[in-house]
């Protein structure tokens, strides 16, 4: 699983095959990623995905209503 405290990501840390909650595969993502459905920070040539993101994924979905 995802370890805490860190503030980014790699890209391939997120796919569902390396532990991580996005169900895609490597060309997917990065696809995702390019198309901007998936928010990135770029540091020099690498493309980084911010620990806000991933803690939305991460969260249950809000119950409206009772």
């Amino acid at each position: 699983m995802l370890s805490q405290g860190k503030k980014l990501y790699k890209l391939t840390e997120l796919l569902s095959a390396n532990g991580g909650p996005i169900p895609l595969s490597r060309s997917g993502i990065y696809n995702a990623a390019a198309k901007g459905d998936i928010p990135t920070v770029n540091i020099g040539r690498c493309r980084f995905v911010p620990s806000w993101y991933v803690d939305q994924l991460l969260m249950p979905p809000k119950v409206q209503g009772a």
